[in-house]
């Protein structure tokens, strides 16, 4: 019965760590088999709703050259700080984290 159990125990184990390893890969930055390009940051993401990031995405899966998806990220850009200024909020906080990190010690102001 000891031997079942302890069986049974380490399958379970292993079909956990198979299952979390595609969660695991993506959370750490990594790309999913089947994916084009990286998922980027969407800059101000935190002052759009759920539809306005995901129809950020479908136009950047539309634009066919870089020159175009820097064109609607730029677009974008202005767009989110001027909704920063009405709100009321630092357009600092729409860069990534790491991104506004590393600003500030840059200009001598230690996080």
């Amino acid at each position: 019965m000891k031997k079942v159990t302890a069986a049974l125990c380490g399958m379970a184990v292993t079909a956990l760590c198979a299952l979390s390893a595609p969660a695991q890969a993506q959370s750490n930055g990594e790309q999913p088999a089947g994916a084009a390009e990286p998922r980027e940051l969407i800059y101000c993401a935190d002052l759009m709703t759920h539809d306005e990031r995901e129809a950020y995405r479908a136009r950047m899966r539309a634009a066919h050259t870089p020159q175009d998806k820097a064109a609607l990220r730029q677009a974008h850009r202005q767009d989110m700080q001027a909704r920063a200024r009405e709100h009321g909020v630092d357009t600092l906080q729409c860069e990534p984290l790491h991104r506004r990190q590393r600003t500030r010690t840059r200009g001598g102001v230690t996080p």
